[in-house]
């Protein structure tokens, strides 16, 4: 991996501070001011081409030409691919949607890392998110101008949500996508998603607000713990804070989640059609008609956040006439036939498809059910036991089956699904722009430390590791602990050490930071550890090795790992970021 430099900026208090949200299936962004900090704006025209769907998000998707230029992103990128795809115009275009996994299952993830299109075909992956970013920053812009006509934008702070669950690959490399959207590193701040929420949900006035017709809630007295269940698209982020002193939030246990959001029910959906049509059949007709399929998927989409988890009611989907035509010429069995087979749990007549509820609800069983398997997992620890308040947040909350689900799971517990859950990660990023101290303390999610050179010690250390050098015989490979796994961090905690240079007269000194899901790791080539970068520090070559030497710093606590070093002789500093 390639490193960089640069004195060390923080990002200061400006007049506006700007949110954008990548989901997974829907984006957006929203902003306040400095006069109005927690009065919070999210744009409010965000429409499908066809107006059946209308939200303040936009679709996740990109649309670029077969010379790979950009040209549309979001219901506009849908409806065009659509219509590319009706008129047979198609080949050779890139469609990418639901492309933000693609950063949580990379498990090598770089600047060069690619992602495939609906049709398989590769595009850097930087290249596609620095588009979608790129499309929300210039949105906002041209609205905010319409609005201040003086806006500059070196007035913004901009703020990009990431999910609690990835890792510090997947961060930077949203913020190297972001700074190529044309957003400067001092502009920029990364938050967490389930913390955001979280912010949010703190300034609502929730002592009006009732989880039922009983009791009212409130999570603002100091003291209270909650957990905060974030439900996007793609993931579901589960994280517990405490409400502590002046207005501030303590992490109490390290996130946990997985890929089982809410597009885990669209791919069940889509298996339920391959069931009634046949697998080929339905992947041909999918091929062929994607502007009529794009209207079905629209369609489930604003319908399944109103499937419940006891109704009996029928889901009415219509379907396009040219469906039913193309399967009476292709089908392996008849309507009839097919009606039979699901005991008459689908119903097909003319351009209707009455699918059975509890067909429908199978398709929300099994996200659903590992969602609630690891909440009672981690309610069941030692020291959460008490925690009485579940607040759902993100898209997929929005879902009735998953918000009964929870309640009918955890009875004791009050279950809270504030107004617009689905903005709550997006409108509580631009509170945590203007306060990003709010949160005082995180817990570890990984033991980290440094590939480091130790005096060679034959009663313990293997002979493999032996490098001679000019500070005499070293063990290579030793891990270097700064913090532990589940260890408590408070914000800004600095953790050092004194760096040496190997050999005499030495120009630079490559460090490797590693992380680890073992508590005391002794080489960074146990089980278990794992390089997350290289970082090349500039040395003093008219010294010695043992008067070579810097101050490695580690700064922690923070929603990204940032690292630097002081030259212990010169004093020159330089803060160092882990490039891809």
């Amino acid at each position: 991996m390639a490193t960089s430099s640069s004195k060390a900026t923080d990002v200061k208090q400006r007049l506006i501070v700007t949110a954008i949200d990548i989901g997974t299936t829907f984006s957006g962004w929203a902003y306040s001011t400095l006069n109005e900090p927690e009065k919070v704006y999210a744009n409010q025209a965000w429409f499908a081409g066809d107006g059946s769907l209308a939200s303040l998000k936009t679709s996740s998707c990109l649309l670029f030409s077969p010379e790979k230029e950009f040209k549309y992103f979001g219901y506009e990128a849908e409806t065009e691919f659509a219509r590319l795809v009706g008129d047979n115009e198609q080949h050779g275009w890139y469609y990418f949607r639901r492309f933000k996994m693609a950063l949580f299952h990379d498990q090598k993830l770089n600047r060069y890392t690619t992602i495939e299109d609906i049709s398989g075909r590769k595009m850097p992956a930087l290249v596609v998110f620095a588009n979608a970013i790129r499309f929300l920053k210039d949105n906002f812009t041209e609205t905010i101008r319409n609005r201040v006509p003086s806006f500059k934008n070196t007035d913004v702070t901009y703020v990009l949500t990431v999910p609690a669950i990835w890792d510090d690959m997947a961060k930077r490399f949203m913020r190297e996508a972001a700074v190529e959207a044309g957003i400067q590193n001092n502009q920029l701040v990364i938050a967490l998603e389930p913390e955001a929420a979280s912010v949010w949900c703190q300034g609502l006035k929730t002592e009006i607000q009732r989880c039922d017709e009983r009791k009212a809630f409130g999570i603002s007295a100091v003291g209270t713990r909650y957990m905060i269940v974030d439900l996007g698209g793609g993931t579901a982020d589960i994280t517990i804070h405490e409400k502590r002193p002046n207005n501030t939030l303590l992490e109490i246990h390290e996130p946990i989640g997985g890929p089982w959001g809410g597009t885990e029910v669209d791919k069940n959906f889509i298996n339920l059609f391959e069931l009634i049509f046949g697998a080929s059949e339905w992947e041909e007709y999918k091929r062929n008609e994607l502007e009529d399929l794009l209207y079905m998927y629209r369609d489930f989409e604003a319908k399944k956040r109103n499937v419940q988890l006891t109704s009996s009611k029928q889901m009415i989907m219509k379907v396009p006439s040219n469906l039913k035509e193309y399967y009476e010429r292709k089908g392996r069995r008849s309507i009839a036939e097919i009606e039979h087979l699901f005991d008459r749990n689908i119903v097909w007549k003319k351009d209707k498809l009455r699918i059975d509820a509890s067909l429908i609800r199978k398709c929300f069983e099994g996200p659903v059910r590992e969602i609630i398997y690891n909440v009672e997992n981690l309610l069941s620890k030692q020291g959460l036991r008490n925690i009485s308040k579940i607040i759902l947040v993100g898209g997929f909350s929005e879902s009735l089956y998953v918000q009964e689900s929870f309640k009918a799971k955890f009875p004791d517990k009050q279950v809270i699904v504030p107004a617009e859950c689905g903005l709550a990660v997006l409108k509580g990023a631009v509170l945590f722009g203007q306060n990003q101290s709010v949160v005082t303390a995180r817990i570890s999610r990984y033991t980290y430390g440094l590939e480091i050179a130790v005096p060679f010690d034959l009663t313990k250390h293997p002979e493999e590791k032996i490098y001679e050098s000019d500070r005499g015989t070293l063990c290579m490979d030793s891990f270097w602990k700064a913090v532990e796994i589940g260890e408590e961090i408070k914000d800004g905690l600095e953790v050092s050490r004194i760096g040496k240079a190997v050999n005499d007269f030495q120009e630079r000194i490559k460090m490797c930071i590693f992380k680890s899901n073992k508590r005391n790791p002794i080489f960074t080539t146990d089980e278990g550890c794992e390089l997350i970068g290289e970082i090349s520090v500039p040395m003093d070559c008219t010294l010695n090795a043992d008067d070579n030497a810097v101050d490695e710093i580690f700064i922690f606590g923070g929603t990204e790992l940032k690292f630097k070093t002081v030259h212990r002789m010169s004093g020159d500093i330089h803060e160092l970021n882990i490039d891809l």
